[in-house]
């Protein structure tokens, strides 16, 4: 008998102590699924709810995969990604949802533009306010441009060429993105056998930079397709587990960790300097409101605890570093 052949995206998604939006999360990318377009893959990274008995209740289609302990994202990914047949990888977010046609759309950008191995639906928050996926990696010299000013004095254009991020506000697609997160991330199964996977010996927030680094490393351009929008409930699963300080702290610490990783120490330790120093200033700034004031606080306090010597603690039960055993070749 011949073996079924193989979808054109598996869409996987890690869970762990995420019930409270998994479902949704699901159910918007069942229609691909239920018409043989796409497999769906669960990992369950020994969540303390009911995640994984969500799964096996509500959506027989899914392959659920129960980890004894927590791999971590990128482990929990990785695990998934062995098990996948799909010719493009959707790593999805348990508290994303996907619009109606959106993972079908997004292939077929994939098939369109064949030079980008990794690409982002744009993320939009609830309200549908616009999170900017196509990003640039952190940079001294655009942090000291930002900190002196001088960025202002750049066209508008230009400065959203340079910047991306928040100050991108187009809806047209990006070819030159430097990464995009993997909140949504759709990649070509070439691009994942040139670079490999996930680094699972990095720590949350930072993966999803790193890994774009090393796709484009192999030759291939980071893109974000403008015209399909998903819905990312941010952080939610993050902050029930952690809390907002913690998640926060983790956030950083995952984002510096990347930094040093494609650049070496001495460039993240700077990098992070020049953070703590832009948002005391924007903590104190009269022009800010008190809310911009009080979140600039809030990552300064972060900072101060990182240049410190802050590091995450494991969460109870997780497994070390390339515990998934997943051969890359």
């Amino acid at each position: 008998m011949n073996a079924p052949a193989a979808p054109d995206v598996s869409i996987t998604v890690v869970a762990y102590n995420s019930e409270e939006t998994l479902a949704a999360c699901l159910g918007s990318v069942m229609a691909p699924v239920r018409a043989g377009r796409a497999e769906l893959i669960v990992v369950d990274n020994a969540s303390p709810d009911g995640s994984a008995a969500l799964v096996a209740r509500d959506f027989p289609e899914a392959r659920l995969i129960r980890s004894p302990s927590n791999l971590g994202f990128a482990g929990g990914m990785n695990r998934a990604w062995s098990a996948s047949r799909g010719r493009y990888w959707l790593l999805l977010n348990p508290d994303v949802t996907a619009p109606a046609g959106g993972v079908d759309a997004l292939v077929s950008w994939a098939d369109a533009h064949p030079a980008v191995g990794a690409v982002s639906p744009e993320l939009v928050d609830e309200a549908g306010h616009v999170a900017c996926a196509a990003r640039r990696f952190p940079s001294i010299a655009r942090s000291l441009l930002e900190l002196s000013r001088l960025h202002l004095l750049l066209p508008d254009a230009l400065r959203a060429r340079v910047f991306l991020g928040s100050y991108w506000r187009g809806s047209e697609d990006r070819l030159d993105a430097d990464w995009v997160p993997a909140t949504a991330l759709l990649v070509r199964r070439d691009a994942v056998a040139a670079a490999g996977g996930l680094a699972e010996d990095l720590p949350f927030y930072g993966e999803d930079t790193e890994w774009c680094w090393r796709i484009g490393r192999a030759g291939f351009a980071i893109g974000l397709c403008g015209a399909v929008r998903f819905v990312h409930r941010e952080s939610a699963s993050a902050r029930r587990t952690f809390g907002e300080e913690e998640r926060d702290l983790r956030l950083w610490h995952g984002i510096y960790a990347a930094v040093e990783r494609m650049r070496g120490r001495l460039y993240a330790r700077t990098l992070t300097r020049i953070a703590r120093v832009a948002f005391a200033l924007e903590a104190r700034h009269p022009g800010r409101g008190p809310e911009q004031r009080a979140h600039a606080r809030r990552h300064l306090v972060a900072h101060r605890a990182l240049l410190r010597g802050w590091r995450p603690q494991a969460l109870p039960g997780s497994a070390p570093p390339g515990a998934g055993g997943v051969a890359w070749s």
